[in-house]
């Protein structure tokens, strides 16, 4: 059975990165919407701190090799 938790471990991994591609794409369009509605210097701030936040996710976890990959 140690075949069938690595089919699930999978799967929700699939998942987790799912949803967590669906939260960005959500804060990315409130951003812009804010952005857009705001008026002044102050409204791109909410974007910029997602730029920022994006950056760093992707950089921190995004770049990492599989973890049964080994060089």
């Amino acid at each position: 059975m140690p075949s069938e938790s690595r089919y699930l471990a999978r799967r929700m991994e699939f998942f987790k990165s799912f949803g967590i591609t669906i939260a960005l794409g959500v804060l990315f369009a409130v951003s812009i919407l804010i952005m857009v509605k705001g008026s002044g210097l102050l409204s791109t701030v909410p974007f910029f701190a997602y730029l920022a936040g994006f950056i760093y996710i992707f950089a921190r976890y995004g770049l990492l090799p599989p973890a049964d990959d080994h060089h």
